[in-house]
This record gives C-alpha cells, structure tokens and sequence, in this order.
C-alpha cells in the first residue's frame, strides 16, 4: 500500500503567508497590481468580486503536474458577499481568474471596486512558496482499493488531515467533504450538484470519468490574519480542467467552497 500511495503522491507548492505587504508579489488580499486596463471583476447582476490573492509567477516553483506559464500573474477574485459552494451550475461567474503575461514590477496597487463592501476588502499578506509533497486524500478511493483496516485508515487520515489555514497551488488538495475533481466535473458539465441525484445522474451519463482532468490551480483556507473566513473555518478551491490549462485559458476555473 505503502508503494502504491507514493506513486499517486504530487507535488505542489505550499504559500506561506508573512508580513503585511502592498508589494507587486504573490501574496493573499490586500489590493491587486491589476493593470487598470482590465475591468474590475462583476457578476451578471453588478455584484463586484472580492480581491483574494495574486500569484507571481515567475518566483513559483515549477511542479510537473500543474504546467503554470513560467512568466505573468495570476489575480483570484470571488464573490464574498454571496459565497456561493459552487455546486450549482448557477455559481457560473462567482468567481474569475485573470492571466496577464507580462511582468508587473512596474505595475501600482488597483483601488478596490467603489460597490465593493469594507467587510468584502482583505488585509494583505506576502506568501512564500516551498514545494510539498501531498498525498491522496480519502476521496480518491486508495484506502478502499486496499481495503484498509480501521487502524490503517486512522493512521492515514493523521497523514492527511490539514490543520490550520493551508494554502497551496497543485497537487492534491485538502478536502474537507467531497472530491472537488468530480464535482468540478459535473457541476460545469450543467449537474446540480447539491444532493445525491447530480451524482447518481453524471455516472448513468459517463461523466464522471472525466473528473480525473480537473487540477487544483489554487487552495485558500480560512486565514484570520487576512480577514478571510470561508463558513466555519473552511477553504475556497479554484479548479481548473487540464486541457484549458494547457491552452491558458483561465476563463473557466470553477470555484468550489468546502468547509466542516
């Protein structure tokens, strides 16, 4: 077992939030260095997302499995007024991700969206990157492949069960309820998936094989020093599909909120 859930390991990078910072860097809230030519993020209805990180990309570990460009920035916005789980596919635009592939050393702070709510406004903290190495989580389906023992499988989840706020890029994420590849998966193929049925339905369809093409592009767990409280002590995950990675288009990350 011990082999097997080694060759299933991936890399990813763990971001470690520091100091208070306003710099042109990857760092959690705070306000972007978006280039002002770019809109500020809405919803259909006007409601403005809520700034939650940017990664430069340039000063990110590369990962095998999760092919980032090697230059730009990656800016992560969601609707925090609303908050939807993203198991609807009416969650549609609660959240965007935007790619600008030149640097930003040059680049000013954006003011904040003048609709946006104070308590909607994150306070901002420098990440550091480190790669780590993450295991499959129990969704995955390796404890029962091997039909662990109730020892086995309390030895594991102490391997696996994050405490604290973990942020992360890649690898496999830290689940708190479900897998997010499958919901991922069927919930932008149009499932609802807020009770047993979109399950049930997306496997008579053959769809739920395609979970296995969904990536964590970025994990942000509940971060009081930020102001970020995601329910009780949750984490937001923006997944994306692999072929839409490849061909870096960032326009369809679907975000999914988890917590306990």
């Amino acid at each position: 077992m011990a082999s097997a859930v080694q060759a299933k390991s991936l890399k990813s990078i763990r971001l470690s939030p520091g100091k208070r910072s306003a710099n042109t860097v990857s760092r959690l809230g705070g306000r972007p260095n978006l280039p002002r030519d770019i809109p500020w993020p809405v919803r259909e209805n006007g409601q403005p997302l809520s700034f939650i990180a940017q990664l430069d990309l340039s000063a990110l570990p590369q990962v095998r499995n999760l092919p980032l460009p090697k230059l730009g920035f990656l800016f992560f916005f969601y609707d925090v007024a609303e908050m939807p789980w993203g198991f609807d596919p009416k969650d549609k635009g609660c959240s965007q991700v935007i790619y600008v592939p030149s640097p930003l050393s040059e680049g000013g702070l954006r003011a904040s969206h003048r609709d946006l709510d104070e308590e909607a406004r994150f306070k901002g903290l420098a990440l550091a990157a480190a790669v780590e190495t993450t295991l499959p989580g129990i969704n995955s389906g390796i404890l029962r492949d091997f039909e662990a023992t109730e020892k086995e499988f309390e030895a594991y989840m102490g391997l696996i069960d994050a405490a604290g706020p973990v942020h992360r890029v890649g690898g496999h994420a830290d689940e708190i309820q479900g897998s997010l590849c499958l919901e991922a998966q069927l919930v932008s193929k149009g499932i609802y998936c807020g009770d047993g049925k979109g399950y049930a339905d997306g496997r008579k369809r053959g769809l739920d094989s395609g979970s296995a093409d969904w990536l964590l592009l970025l994990q942000v767990g509940s971060e009081e020093r930020a102001g970020m409280m995601w329910g009780d002590m949750g984490r937001i995950y923006f997944m994306i599909h692999k072929d839409d990675l490849r061909n870096r288009n960032f326009g369809n990350v679907w975000l999914i909120l988890q917590c306990g």
